[in-house]
């Protein structure tokens, strides 16, 4: 039966390792991550529907460093003891499809390390993001088209949202979500009117239905409406669910227009909840308050366009929402995610809260975008712990108002979206780490080797050439005790390196 045109694209894409061309039959060999099984009853059934039992690791390419103070070789303590040897001791900032960014993680050492996920998927919202980014820079703009990017980017952004692919994309995205988190970690998952029904169902099944803490409605009241025949809709919803029981939740304050009296209370870290505070005769005591308990009813402004924090991202939530999810589930030094990071909120918020953070996204304009930005907030806290040791030394007493950085740096890398323009070694450790070949550093000709065979890693810049396999033979002509068999490792080749 013919293949229809998607599903032709799925298998491209599902069949590419380095890059959108031919690949020899050796980079099928590919490290697999084992997935536990779903925790909920019942489950949501749709066409196509397939458990994830396993998914592969790709290995990362490191793009840049943003470390300007020379920051993560100074970070030690409990804080980084099992953070992975392979990375900076800083933020950390993926590009590529979040599957791939999210296995890779898993791969690295990072299963349930994560305190907090938030996400804030693209659902059905008849949006194409991918072709109205637009960044702002010194030397006017840059636009970003939508014919410049992936399939797999336009994918994610417009068609997989028309069928039962959204199921299957999300369910197994929160499935890999899961693996990430801590016993009793958070994850908020932010979603629209129209497409929240779906998503709880498989939250429900991934995590299980006990898990649920809150339903939030985000409330935008100074929101402006359009013209329709229903009522404004001027919210959307966050889900709020745990890996298990909580393990952890501060309260939020927020402020009321009017003081008011309300009984004084105490928060019981055993118990982990709050205690109403009598007098000796049992009645409850009171005080006097300007705040009040954030609900499940959160008023949220919309950013306003002259904003500090605006960057003119299409979906950009303001900073106040990540706040009160950060302060509320998680503690400074502890690891925050988002894999659908947009413009940056998530990772800016926790780069302003001493959390420690990771990042990814599909889209490049959102990779430059959260870059730029966290850029000018490490910079703006390089800046004032600079200040505020000047003050220490004059004797006036610090002023406490944030928890103090987790990091001032982080490194931004690539996943299964290789720049093979880069320098031939970079390629060859990313090839080997691939497909398992163990490298021999004292061999000349030799990169390593698979199992028992000798491998040799082709010049990415060009297909196996003639002039390859005679280079490769009057190596062996100088070894005429080798007997063992030899690996190519190429992006494609030329029809008569076949003969």
């Amino acid at each position: 039966m013919a293949k229809t045109r998607k599903q032709k694209a799925r298998s491209k894409k599902e069949a590419k390792v380095l890059r959108k061309t031919a690949k020899p039959a050796e980079l099928l060999k590919k490290e697999e991550v084992s997935i536990t099984a779903a925790k909920g009853r019942p489950m949501l059934t749709w066409v196509g529907k397939r458990p994830l039992r396993h998914v592969v690791a790709f290995p990362a390419q490191h793009v840049e460093n943003f470390d300007p103070a020379a920051d993560a070789p100074k970070r030690r303590g409990d804080t980084w003891t099992h953070w992975p040897d392979m990375y900076p001791r800083g933020g950390l900032l993926f590009h590529g499809d979040n599957k791939e960014v999210l296995a890779h993680l898993l791969a690295s050492g990072f299963r349930g390390k994560v305190s907090l996920i938030y996400i804030d998927p693209p659902f059905d919202s008849g949006a194409d993001y991918v072709r109205k980014v637009t960044l702002r820079g010194p030397k006017g703009t840059a636009k970003f088209d939508g014919e410049a990017y992936t399939l797999g980017e336009q994918l994610q952004y417009t068609d997989i949202w028309a069928n039962d692919n959204y199921l299957q994309f999300m369910y197994e995205r929160l499935s890999l979500l899961k693996e990430l988190l801590t016993e009793g970690g958070g994850l908020f998952l932010h979603c629209v009117e129209r497409q929240a029904h779906r998503p709880r169902a498989l939250l429900d099944e991934v995590l299980g239905p006990e898990s649920l803490q809150n339903a939030i409605v985000c409330h935008h009241s100074n929101k402006y409406g359009a013209n329709s025949q229903t009522f404004h809709r001027f919210h959307s919803g966050i889900y709020w669910y745990s890996n298990g029981r909580l393990r952890h939740f501060n309260p939020i304050q927020v402020p009321v227009k009017e003081p008011r009296k309300q009984p004084v209370r105490r928060w019981n870290k055993e118990l982990n909840r709050n205690e109403w505070l009598r007098d000796d005769e049992g009645n409850y005591l009171y005080q006097e308050s300007t705040e009040k308990d954030l609900g499940d009813v959160w008023e949220v402004p919309v950013i306003n366009p002259m904003a500090i924090e605006r960057t003119d991202y299409p979906t950009q939530k303001p900073e106040q929402l990540l706040e009160w999810i950060v302060e509320c589930s998680s503690k400074p030094g502890e690891l925050v995610l988002d894999c659908f990071v947009g413009s940056g909120t998530t990772a800016a918020v926790a780069q302003k809260l001493g959390r420690r953070w990771i990042a990814c996204d599909l889209n490049k304009g959102a990779i430059q975008t959260t870059s730029k930005r966290l850029q000018a907030i490490v910079l703006e806290q390089i800046e004032e712990a600079a200040k505020a040791r000047q003050v220490s030394l004059k004797g006036i007493p610090k002023r406490e108002e944030a928890p103090a950085p987790a990091q001032l740096s982080f490194a931004v890398y690539r996943v299964n979206d290789y720049d093979l323009t880069v320098h031939h070694e970079e390629a060859v450790t990313l090839a080997c780490e691939h497909i398992g070949v163990t490298r021999t550093r004292t061999d000349r000709y030799f990169d390593g080797v698979l199992g028992r065979r000798l491998a040799k890693v082709v010049p990415f810049n060009h297909p196996l050439t003639l002039l390859d396999l005679e280079e490769l033979k009057r190596e062996l002509e100088a070894r005429p005790e080798e007997d063992r068999e030899v690996v190519l490792i190429c992006l494609g080749k030329e029809p008569a390196a076949d003969a």
